[in-house]
Parts: structure tokens; C-alpha cells; sequence
């Protein structure tokens, strides 16, 4: 009897099993995963933390900060209120800091107490709240800003994005729910930029957005809110065909898609056990609540009405455009296009700074955009452009790596330019100081013609020979040599880029003496802006004189001044060319609008060699400043990198192989992309393996055929200025501190953990040392940074 009615239950089971099944699919994990469909509902073990994220962005303001347990969200020790009064980035940062410290106190006290039950007050609030593990969990204290007031915004700036996105979306068979993503990234913000090279309210890094998109020096396209979006929708789709799970694949937009691979390997495809049980050196916080917020988000939109009552959403964008079969100057758009530099920046935000300031022209193939309201046809005003505005190739990025000797008004002459847009360009300050082996980059000239004009060579004057170049060379020791002018060698010969000169090269060099052409032409060079000083409140010609290294005589005959005692404030002097200007070091650790803080906790054994600070304008040798000692000393960035350093060539080669050094942020393909090659190449050369790997100071053979070595260099040097220019327009450098390696620490945990700052960053600032081969309590300089306000 017993076994009859085991078998009806089952035949019943049977039959009520497909009606069961969508209930159960609307819950649990093991529910139906399809492309363009899913019912993206919150699984069971993940309600607290979507819980959490929708109180961010439904109740709390950034005025508010909830003090929370980094792993069980459930856990909130107290909601602080910051004031009405908006308070800076470090007095927030100091008020928390104080709070948690006190939980951290209480929860390490509660662990150290025996008998549970004497506790009260705020100890036993804490540890009803905890319940256990009270050590562990005063490691685990975490600060989360409030976000309604910014989601607000979001919501608002989506109209003029989201009904295009979601026509994107539903191109690309994907569900319309993946366009809440940007209110999690970004809240909408089209300049968003994260200290990791996030940019965009996709938050595309560099590395990932390039698969999709152009991401270049004069277009970025992660900019552009239309054109980031058909990238997203590729790269998700991507996540989705290999992980087929809709929690795994919007899990690996933040993650990444093989550390997803990795995990699902590993836990299979449950996301609430992968967050549990996953354990990996990037997979932190930020990864592991990122689905928990994307659910969040999406209850929150869907709910708007009911969070924000008065919304006053943005109508979308319509744009009229043109895809440009040219290059064109942005003067030549501002002219014929009618709209002001301002203008073509707002509409389209993909184009970078070199191109808005006319250093690089805006690109052919670029789809160029301006209102629709104020054009109905962008090809009527492109078909009035002249020919001769017109051009078929992008104008040259020009850098030039600072020598001995070198001055920046002497620079300025050499390549026609003024000396305060080297200074601009370079973000040098007012001391106009430069190192060698700085790398600057020259701005355009102000004419066509040369600031300098060479004497053609006559061979009345001077006959020339052939000279072979030797391992070591540069045009300056060959020009000393034959006691003649490197300038004049690299007009003789056409040398664009010096430092890209090679064994076994030929250059023609004059057989003896300098030229009577090349003495006057010397002797009658222009004086720059910076061969004259303005006279300030109580300056007199001894001091004048004692500054610029030069006598009250030389200043009185060369300003043919009758009274020396008749200066006035404002009163323009000229003064020795080319003089070094000479300042007084500051005092000790007296450094201007500045702050440089040591963490003597953490200093161990070695203290830090104080820097020697030199202010002058011509060139000081290498290694003479071991600290960069003012938060806008940007210009030292690159020392030492070898990203900024010439193609070297072995002695007597005569193949056009050249050896490298790998950088930070740089990839076999992008060699390859740089030298015109492919990788396959590049592994064969070098004899890397399928799957080999390289590392940052990595040596590398690069072959030269298809490309010269001053355009590799040019392309690999815009890269990385790239990536400094979008850093630095976000985000300032606020102190540098001194600490010490730690016992266990990696660099990816100090720059990603710690103090949230690029590898190529902290390298800068420790140019002294390799920092891939740190000791334990070995200092080295972090500079905090800070995101610009406004």
C-alpha cells in the first residue's frame, strides 16, 4: 500500500512539475538564461546587499556616510550626517576616520572580553549587531558615501542619452534593463574619470576600450556617450556567449571576463557563491557588489517617481553630422561650421584636448556632430572649405629630450616657438625649471618659416665628408668634433628627430672649421621674450644683475640706460641671453603651497635622503632631484621611463632592429600597432611563446621596416601622455607622503588598496628605485592624490 502511493506521488510530481517550474525560475539560480530576456530578480543570499545599495541611492545623500562591515552589509554601525555646510575630500576622510577608529576600538575591546554579559552601552549594541568574529570584523570597517542627490542627477541627464542606448541595446538582442549600468558607473557624468584610467559613463578602461572603440591621442571615443554604448553592448554581449549567465556577465564588465572564466570554474555559475567563496587579489569589493548594485539601480529607476518625485528629465539629443573624408584644422570647423571651439567640444566630446587647441587636426573618418537645431545639412558647409584647408594626414606630435646645457629660451629659439607655451605645454612653472633627459613636447611654430634660418651650404665655404656613426653618438658630440653647430648638422643632413639616430647611420659633417654663414647667422639670432625682464617693487640693477649672473655695467651698456638709480616697476630691461636664472633654495622643508608629510609609523630602519632642490632654467644633470618636491611638478613624471627614451641600436648593426624597454600599460599589440607590425611577428623576433607573457622592464627587439623609429617613438610617447593629461585634468596630487614597504605587501595592493593611484604614478614619484623589486621597510613616496573640484 505504502509503495502504491509513492508511486501516484511521484506520477503527480511529475505532472504539476511543469507548471511549478516558472515559479521556481523567478527565484533561484538554476533559472533560464537567454540573451535578449531575463527576468533579472534578486536571488536568495544577495537581499542584503542589494538592500544596502538601494538605501545609497534612494535615501542617503552625500552629505550622509554609512559606517558599515565590508563583507555583511546587514551590519551598520552608524549613519554619520556630514553637515549642510559641504566640507573637502580630507575633512570628510578625518571625520570618518575618527568613527571608525572607534568601532574598531569597541570591536577589539569585545574581543578581548571574557564575560559577554558585563558589557553595555555602545559595546553592547555592537556586539548584539556583530554577534561574532569581533577581531575580524574591526578589519573589515568600510565608509560608503550616500549617492541619491548624484542618481538624481543621473536620472535626469539619462534622457538624452537612454532612448538611443536602448535602441543600441535592443540592435544588439540584449535586455533593456542593461542600460541602468551608466547610474552605477557613473551616474551619468559624460567626464567621468576614475583614478584607474576609467573614462566615460561606461567607465571603459584604456585596455578594454580599445577592443571596441578608438581610444587614441586626438580621439577617445570612451568620451563619447552614443559610441561608448555600442562598445559596452559588444562587450557584454561577449560576456553573455562565454559565461551564459546574465549575474556572471554584468559581473565581468567590472571584473573582467577571464577572472569571471576563473571563478565560474571554480563555484560554477551560482553568483551569490562565487561572492561567498571566490577568493582573488582583484576580485574586492567593488567586483564582488557589483551585480548587488546594478539590481539596486534598476529598482530604483523603475521606482523613480516614487524616490524623486519632481524629476525634470533631459529631452534627448539631436544631432546632426558629417564623417569627414579629410583632415581638418579645428579653426577651419569653427570657421565654416559656424560654432564656437566650446561648441564643437560639448557636441563632440570624443575629441581630446590636442585637437580642441589645434595641435592635431581632427581626424579623417571621424563622425563630426553639431546641433540640429542650428543645421540641416553639415555637408553644405563642409562642400565651402577650400582645398588648400583641406588635408589627407594628421599633423606630428614633436618632442624633444632635454641635454646638457639646454635652456628653455634656448629651446624655444632652436624650434620657433615661445617659451611660455613650452611652458604651458609641459606644465612647467614659474622657475622654468627642466632636467636632462626630460622629455618636452614642442608646440607648433608660430610661422611656417623657421625661427632660425640656416646658410644653404656653399661649397665655396666648406667641403663635406662622410662620416659613419659610432655606438653612443649624438649630433652634439659629433657637431663638438667638428667644431660646428648640431642645428646646422641637422639641417645639412634633414634629421627631423636627433635622437633617432643609429649605428652604422652616414651623415654628412663639414671637413674643418664652422662657416662664415653659420658665425653670422649665430651672431644675428632673434631675442626671445625671454631675454627680457620686467622690473618689480624694489628691484634694483645689483640685484637684477646678481639673478641673471651679469654685472650692473653689461645691464646699464646693454639698455644704454644714462641713470642707473631711474628704475620703475613694470620697466622693460633686456639681460644676457640664454643667462641661467639663479634663486636662493628655500629653507628646509619650506615649500610653497605644499605639503610633504612622512607616515613615521611606518618608517622602519632607513630614513629618507633629503632632496636637493635646484631652481634654475638650464638643464641639471640627472638623479640631482630625488623627490619631486611641488604638487605641480608634473614635468618629471617621465624621468626615467623608458617610454621617453630613444630606439637603441647595437653597434654595427645593419638590420633595423632597435631594443626597447617595456613600460608601464603597454602590450605586445600595442607595440605591434606602433611599429606597424603584428604580434605574431613580435613573438618571433623576441622568440616568445604562444602564451608567453611580458613585464614592465622587460627588454624587447623591435624590427623597423615598415616604420621609422622617431614615428614608433611619437606614437608610443602620445600613448602615455594621454593617459598623464587625462589623470592630471581629474585629479590633483595633494601631499606626497613617506612609508615603508610592509611585510606582505604588493604593489597592486598599495596602489589599488591603500591609496587608490596608477602603478606608472608611484613609479614616477620613485624614479630612483625599481619598484618591482621593493624590500621590506625599504621608504618610498606616495603621492595622494585628490579629484579636482568642480
Amino acid at each position: 500500500m505504502i509503495q502504491t502511493i509513492r508511486i501516484i506521488g511521484f506520477v503527480f510530481a511529475l505532472f504539476l512539475a511543469p507548471f511549478y517550474l516558472p515559479f521556481a525560475q523567478a527565484s533561484f539560480s538554476y533559472e533560464t538564461h537567454t540573451l535578449n530576456n531575463y527576468n533579472f530578480t534578486t536571488p536568495p543570499g544577495l537581499s542584503k546587499q542589494v538592500d544596502f545599495w538601494k538605501k545609497i541611492y534612494s535615501e542617503y545623500t552625500t552629505q550622509h556616510a554609512v559606517v558599515h562591515d565590508m563583507s555583511d552589509l546587514g551590519i551598520t554601525y552608524e549613519v554619520v550626517y556630514l553637515g549642510d555646510k559641504p566640507l573637502s575630500r580630507r575633512a570628510k576622510e578625518r571625520r570618518l576616520d575618527k568613527i571608525k577608529s572607534k568601532y574598531r576600538k569597541i570591536l577589539r575591546r569585545i574581543a578581548k572580553t571574557k564575560n559577554k554579559s558585563s558589557l553595555k552601552g555602545e559595546d553592547l549594541r555592537v556586539y548584539k549587531l556583530v554577534k561574532k568574529d569581533f577581531y575580524k570584523a574591526s578589519r573589515r570597517i568600510r565608509s560608503q558615501l550616500g549617492l541619491k542627490d548624484r542618481f538624481k542627477e543621473g536620472i535626469e541627464r539619462s534622457g538624452l542619452y537612454m532612448k538611443e542606448i536602448k535602441r543600441i541595446l535592443k540592435i544588439h538582442k540584449l535586455p533593456e534593463q542593461l542600460s541602468v549600468l551608466p547610474h552605477v558607473e557613473s551616474s551619468f557624468q559624460i567626464g567621468a574619470y576614475s583614478s584607474a584610467g576609467a573614462a566615460g559613463i561606461w567607465q571603459f578602461t584604456r585596455g578594454t576600450g580599445r577592443l571596441f572603440m578608438r581610444v587614441g591621442y586626438d580621439v577617445d571615443e570612451r568620451r563619447d556617450p552614443i559610441l561608448a554604448t555600442y562598445g559596452a553592448a559588444k562587450l557584454l554581449k561577449k560576456n553573455f556567449e562565454t559565461l551564459n549567465s546574465w549575474p556572471l556577465a554584468i559581473t565581468a564588465y567590472n571584473h573582467g571576463l577571464q577572472g569571471m572564466r576563473r571563478a565560474q570554474k571554480r563555484h560554477g555559475s551560482d553568483i551569490v557563491k562565487i561572492i561567498d567563496k571566490y577568493k582573488s587579489r582583484t576580485f574586492g569589493f567593488a567586483s564582488r557588489n557589483f551585480y548587488a548594485e546594478f539590481l539596486a539601480a534598476l529598482h530604483v529607476v523603475k521606482n523613480q517617481n516614487k524616490y524623486f518625485p519632481r524629476l525634470d528629465i533631459k529631452r534627448p539629443l539631436r544631432r546632426a553630422s558629417i564623417r569627414l573624408p579629410d583632415y581638418i584644422h579645428i579653426n577651419t570647423a569653427i570657421n565654416y561650421f559656424g560654432m564656437t571651439r566650446e561648441e564643437i567640444a560639448e557636441a563632440n566630446p570624443s575629441l581630446r584636448r590636442p585637437v580642441l587647441n589645434g595641435e592635431k587636426r581632427i581626424p579623417k573618418g571621424y563622425v563630426f556632430q553639431a546641433p540640429a537645431s542650428k543645421f540641416n545639412n553639415l555637408q553644405t558647409s563642409y562642400n565651402r572649405i577650400p582645398k588648400r584647408a583641406l588635408h589627407a594626414s594628421q599633423l606630428r606630435s614633436k618632442f624633444y629630450t632635454v641635454r646638457r646645457g639646454d635652456t628653455l629660451s634656448g629651446i624655444a629659439l632652436r624650434f620657433g616657438t615661445r617659451v611660455r607655451s613650452l611652458k604651458a605645454y609641459n606644465n612647467i612653472g614659474r622657475r622654468n625649471r627642466i632636467y636632462i633627459g626630460q622629455v618636452l613636447q614642442l608646440p607648433k611654430r608660430r610661422s611656417s618659416r623657421p625661427a632660425i634660418r640656416y646658410a644653404d651650404y656653399s661649397p665655396e665655404d666648406r667641403s663635406l665628408i662622410s662620416y659613419k656613426i659610432r655606438r653612443n653618438d649624438n649630433l652634439s658630440k659629433i657637431a663638438k668634433r667638428f667644431n660646428t653647430d648640431a642645428r646646422y648638422l641637422a639641417q645639412i643632413n634633414h634629421i627631423k628627430n636627433p635622437n633617432a639616430l643609429y649605428p652604422g647611420q652616414r651623415i654628412r659633417v663639414p671637413q674643418s672649421g664652422p662657416s662664415i654663414q653659420l658665425e653670422k647667422m649665430k651672431s644675428k639670432r632673434k631675442l626671445m621674450e625671454s631675454d627680457y625682464y620686467w622690473v618689480k617693487k624694489n628691484d634694483n640693477l645689483s640685484k637684477i644683475a646678481k639673478r641673471f649672473d651679469t654685472d650692473v655695467i653689461h645691464l646699464t651698456s646693454l639698455n644704454k640706460m644714462r641713470d642707473p638709480d631711474s628704475l620703475f616697476p613694470g620697466q622693460k630691461l633686456r639681460i644676457a641671453n640664454n643667462a641661467p636664472v639663479k634663486t636662493k633654495a628655500k629653507k628646509k622643508n619650506q615649500i610653497k603651497n605644499f605639503k610633504l608629510s612622512v607616515d613615521r609609523s611606518r618608517v622602519k630602519s632607513t630614513k629618507p635622503k633629503e632632496s636637493k632642490i635646484i631652481k634654475m632654467e638650464r638643464a641639471v644633470p640627472k638623479g640631482t632631484l630625488k623627490v619631486a618636491t611641488h604638487s605641480k611638478s608634473k614635468e618629471r613624471l617621465n624621468k626615467n621611463r623608458p617610454a621617453f627614451m630613444p630606439v637603441s641600436f647595437s653597434s654595427g648593426s645593419q638590420e633595423k632592429i632597435g631594443t626597447i624597454t617595456v613600460d608601464f600599460d603597454e602590450t605586445l599589440s600595442h607595440y605591434a600597432e606602433w611599429a606597424l607590425l603584428s604580434v605574431r611577428e613580435l613573438k618571433k623576433i623576441n622568440k616568445i611563446p604562444g602564451k608567453g607573457e611580458i613585464t614592465v622592464h622587460d627588454q624587447l627587439q623591435v624590427s623597423f621596416r615598415r616604420t621609422d623609429p622617431d614615428k614608433f617613438e611619437e606614437r608610443r610617447q602620445e600613448y602615455h601622455k594621454a593617459i598623464q593629461e587625462d589623470f592630471f585634468n581629474n585629479y590633483d596630487i595633494r601631499k606626497l607622503t613617506v612609508r615603508s614597504v610592509e611585510k606582505g605587501e604588493t604593489l597592486w595592493e598599495i596602489c589599488h588598496d591603500l591609496y587608490t593611484i596608477p602603478l606608472w604614478l608611484l613609479s614616477s614619484y620613485n624614479s630612483e628605485k625599481d619598484i618591482h623589486a621593493l624590500t621590506v621597510g625599504e621608504p618610498i613616496v606616495i603621492p595622494v592624490i585628490s579629484p579636482k573640484t568642480g
